[in-house]
């Protein structure tokens, strides 16, 4: 805990405050009062709510509350044939993402399933992580699950595709479903009964130990419990110590000798000496990696655990330009340069996925 409040802005996935609220405009002042007073909720990065019970009357400058954006989707009267209950709320603390790094993704209000799907880029996460997309789902009751097991897949494997280095969280409350039914690989970490008996609320992620549940009181009236999701994820970079790695340097001049060097080998010895193909091969491959040790010259160079494998010495050497660029305060020179980082950064990743790096 005391770890997470000397960086809580700055956490490897965002705390979260959990809640099925039973109508929001009544437990405003409530709210408003715990991120005015208690230090736990006034950091908390991401505030989700359920069954918010709010309608296009009520605009979000009613229920915005200080250093928080808010994102909504309310129950449509329309889609669901009710008039009242159900609504997700995705409140960002503007201190970890501010608003103009949120981008809506998706949402959905039916008779099974209501959800607000958003992709945040905050001012830091890991290496390992290109984006946070958060979903808060509200299923009620009488629900078909399987219709809104289905609806939920395909979103989020849709996402997945799209956007396979995201951390993808999924919150809320799912009465009779459980999302485990048809994504396995996801991690459910409330343990706790959240409404008398019943474990209603859940937090999915792909990561095994990424929260910590802790239960705190409910909202006025409500009858399920608030929940403080605390991250305990540990990035890649403290996972895992750095290797080291040897790597050749090739230049020119020792493309040239290598070449003078294959010139004058006699080949046909290795063939002669061979008693079956694969000893000629194993014999040749052995004196062609032999070469290239004695004529290219190498280094050892340290790996981190949370590099992209794409990353290679055009994107390092275009970083280094765009930084340099930045720092001699040229307007047009660090356009220049940060154009050339990204068009340098796409070929990498294209190249990468193909299998053409090394």
């Amino acid at each position: 805990m005391a770890h997470l409040r000397r960086r809580a802005n700055r956490p490897p996935l965002p705390s979260i405050l959990l809640a099925n609220v039973q109508s929001l405009e009544n437990k405003l002042c409530e709210l408003w009062a715990q991120i005015s007073f208690q230090g736990e909720t006034q950091d908390c990065c991401v505030i989700c709510l359920t069954e918010t019970w709010l309608s296009d009357r009520i605009p979000d400058s009613s229920i915005k509350l200080p250093g928080f954006s808010v994102h909504r989707a309310d129950r449509s009267r329309e889609l669901t044939g009710k008039s009242r209950g159900g609504g997700v709320c995705i409140m960002i603390n503007n201190s970890w993402c501010d608003y103009a790094n949120v981008h809506p993704i998706k949402f959905l209000c039916s008779t099974d399933l209501e959800y607000l799907m958003l992709m945040c880029r905050p001012f830091w996460l890991p290496t390992e992580f290109s984006a946070v997309i958060i979903t808060a789902v509200y299923i009620p009751p009488q629900a078909n699950t399987d219709r809104a097991h289905r609806d939920l897949y395909n979103v989020i494997s849709s996402q997945e595709t799209t956007h396979p280095e995201a951390a993808f969280i999924t919150s809320g409350d799912f009465n009779n479903a459980n999302l485990r039914k048809v994504l396995p690989k996801l991690y459910q970490h409330i343990q706790f009964n959240t409404r008398g008996e019943r474990l209603l609320d859940h937090c999915y992620t792909s990561f095994r130990n990424a929260y910590k549940a802790l239960p705190r009181a409910p909202f006025g009236q409500s009858d399920h419990r608030s929940i403080l999701l605390l991250p305990v994820y540990r990035q890649k970079l403290k996972q895992e110590a750095p290797t080291l790695r040897t790597v050749h340097c090739w230049s020119d001049q020792s493309e040239s000798m290598l070449q003078d060097c294959f010139n004058h080998t006699d080949w046909e010895m290795f063939r002669t000496a061979a008693d079956n193909i694969n000893e000629y091969t194993e014999s040749v491959c052995g004196f062609i990696k032999k070469c290239v040790d004695d004529v290219v010259p190498s280094k050892t160079v340290k790996v981190y655990p949370n590099q992209k494998p794409w990353i290679n010495r055009d994107v390092r050497m275009a970083l280094a330009a765009r930084n340099s660029a930045f720092v001699s305060a040229n307007t047009l020179d660090y356009k220049y340069a940060n154009y050339q980082l990204r068009k340098t950064n796409k070929s990498a990743k294209r190249e990468g996925q193909s299998g053409t790096t090394t």
